[in-house]
């Protein structure tokens, strides 16, 4: 920087590029349209009544809130992470998971998913959102460098102002203008020594069309805070409208001197070798591209006439029930003399006309219906043609269709605005950009602490280490966003193909839901839990079952003991008698031997008697036959038969 500063040339520059901000904006109609676009989705959406009008019924069907927040759920029904990898794989793995979990816990600390909610409220409404980061010198939580810490606000449209507004990239420009309301004493002591306090006053409002009323006006004053660069680093300074409050300063913080004040010591040398901050701490944001213009288009910019016409034709079937609701009656000069008509059920009324025909009622029309219908048919044609159909909403889930079916049908009506979601992601990354600069900057030997889960546990374990910018120092890193699902995928393929798996006993239900889609699933977490729970209860049942189970094993080991004792001893009784059966059947054999032997023996001396005696006979008859002395037949012979 130049060390020559004229603070009041600057304080006109400050205050000329402010006039140059509101022109172009109300140019663009923002300071009307914006304004509009929030009464209409806050509910305030019709004119003052006239003469003419007054008696015209008011109603609001609020379809512009519902697609609004109908939009909001869907764009962050994928919660976004911010990641940081080094470009160089396997380069610094532990630093880039430490500062992984920094950033997560900076995040948490700052409250980063608030302000992103807010800020998709303003992209719906408005077209565009901004965040600011900066350093909040009086935050506490975080151990840094100097004391404070990161912070964020969201920045309403008509609260920023760019150089060149017709470039889309907020880092590609001259200058950033931030237009706030702050408290004068807080201004008075962030304001530079020789700033005269008196100098410090309160004022008006800037005239931004919400009507905004403030409790404390008096103590409040309009603060500029203009970022620019120069030799490619980015410097800030800030003024009101009376006065420059803050000379230029660097974004970039003095590290040493920071830790010489810290230490009640003065710094003797400077600084040598320090990252410089050169992205702005802005991060700009479109709901849809609007052309040639860094500020986008929201949802109720282009529903705004549907909403009208559907308060209209409820507004005209009201105010036709309202006319026809109650009877009208032709009543003669002095037919009612004093009565009063009051429609109550059961009233009587005397004809004082003697005519017959003093009081008469008029025929009735019917209650028109067309312009319902068409409200209803306005109200579907709008749903159609900005993506926010019943099933996108889960309006006509059927109660007999699958997960898969639903997750389906859902994922296919969602379709439409992936290009919004993925806009989203695109703001994301460019937070993850910003955050990483500060990071690099502002923090050294910072405590925090992060969860972890580790394997066989459901729950997290709070682990506690400490980050130091200077381990990252040269190291560059790349920024991406992840999801709970991938960006192009749906969850009714993954439910189909777990619903397969399990189906088909490939899976287990412990595998099945750890891997179902989380946000398919409110309350995963519960459901492991409590499957974990029975889980330990049927342990504990089976533990019981196996010990009664080893109880009877043992009476059954003591019983087979005394079976197999007696088994043994059948055994050996067979053994014997099978011994005794062999040496009986032995015996046996030797003994019809033995007889047998002995028949054919006297069989043989009988055979053997027989031929002797025949022998004796014959000799016997021949002797006789000599001797010439028959001998007898039938006497027998000894030896003979």
């Amino acid at each position: 920087m130049n060390k020559t500063y004229d603070r009041e040339k600057a304080h006109q520059q400050i205050l000329k590029d402010l006039d140059s901000v509101r022109k172009y904006q109300g140019s663009m109609g923002f300071t009307k349209k914006f304004p509009t676009y929030v009464d209409f989705r806050e509910g305030r959406q019709w004119p003052a009544p006239t003469k003419n009008t007054k008696g015209l019924p008011r109603p609001v069907i609020n379809i512009v809130k519902m697609f609004c927040r109908n939009k909001k759920a869907a764009i962050l029904s994928v919660p976004p992470r911010i990641v940081y990898h080094a470009e160089t794989a396997g380069v610094g793995d532990e630093l880039e998971l430490k500062l992984n979990h920094f950033a997560a816990y900076a995040q948490k600390e700052m409250k980063l998913d608030a302000y992103d909610r807010d800020g998709i409220d303003d992209a719906v409404t408005k077209g565009s959102y901004f965040y600011h980061f900066y350093w909040d010198d009086t935050a506490r939580g975080l151990d840094a460098v100097v004391a404070g810490g990161l912070r964020v606000e969201n920045i309403d449209p008509l609260r920023i102002g760019f150089e060149n507004p017709c470039e889309r990239d907020e880092q590609k420009q001259k200058w950033i203008l931030i237009i706030s309301r702050e408290n004068v004493s807080r201004v008075r002591q962030m304001a530079d020594k020789g700033v005269a306090p008196s100098e410090i006053v309160p004022d008006e409002r800037e005239m931004d069309g919400y009507g905004t009323v403030e409790q404390d006006e008096d103590e409040l004053c309009t603060v500029l805070t203009r970022y620019f660069r120069v030799d490619g680093e980015v410097y800030f300074e800030r003024a009101t409208k009376q006065v420059m409050i803050n000379a230029p300063r660097s974004l970039t913080p003095d590290v040493d001197a920071e830790r010489a004040a810290l230490k009640g010591e003065k710094k003797e040398t400077p600084a040598k070798g320090i990252e410089r901050a050169a992205l702005y701490p802005i991060v700009a944001g479109s709901y849809e591209r609007r052309e040639g213009s860094i500020f986008g288009i929201g949802e109720v910019e282009g529903i705004i006439p549907n909403q009208k016409a559907v308060n209209f034709h409820i507004a005209m079937s009201l105010f036709n029930a309202q006319q026809f609701a109650w009877g009208k009656y032709i009543v003669m000069p002095n037919a009612l003399n004093g009565q009063r008509i009051t429609n109550e059920p059961g009233q009587v009324l005397v004809d004082y006309s003697k005519t017959g025909n003093g009081i008469k009622k008029m025929a009735e029309q019917g209650i028109l219906s067309n312009p319902m219908e068409l409200a209803d048919s306005i109200i579907t044609m709008t749903r159609a043609a900005t993506g926010s159909t019943e099933v996108m909403t889960g309006e006509t889930v059927g109660a007999n269709m699958s997960g898969a079916a639903i997750a389906a049908l859902q994922s296919q009506a969602q379709k439409p605005i992936e290009d919004l979601r993925e806009a989203f992601w695109d703001v994301k990354r460019k937070q993850g950009i910003v955050m990483a600069q500060f990071f690099r900057l502002y923090y050294a030997g910072t405590r925090f602490t992060y969860k972890e889960q580790e394997k066989g546990l459901t729950k997290e374990l709070v682990k506690e280490d400490v980050f130091d910018s200077s381990d990252y120092a040269g190291m560059r890193l790349d920024v991406a966003v992840e999801t709970v699902r991938g960006s192009n995928s749906s969850n009714a393929g993954d439910i189909n193909l777990l619903d397969s798996l399990l189906a088909r006993n490939l899976i287990g239900l412990d595998g099945y839901l750890a891997a179902y889609p989380d946000d398919a699933l409110s309350n995963k977490t519960d459901i492991r839990e409590a499957l974990v729970t029975e889980k330990q209860q049927e342990n504990a049942q089976l533990k019981a079952q196996l010990q009664q189970l080893q109880a009877a094993l043992q009476q059954m080991q003591v019983k087979a003991e005394a079976d197999k004792q007696a088994v043994d001893a059948a055994h050996s009784i067979a053994a014997e008698n099978k011994r005794l059966k062999e040496a009986y059947a032995k015996l046996y054999a030797e003994a019809n031997t033995k007889i047998a032997q002995q028949n054919m023996a006297i069989r043989k001396l009988a055979r053997d008697g027989m031929e002797v005696a025949a022998d004796a006979r014959e000799f016997a008859e021949h002797i006789a036959a000599e001797e010439g002395v028959q001998v007898p037949t039938g006497i027998p012979i000894a030896g003979g038969s």
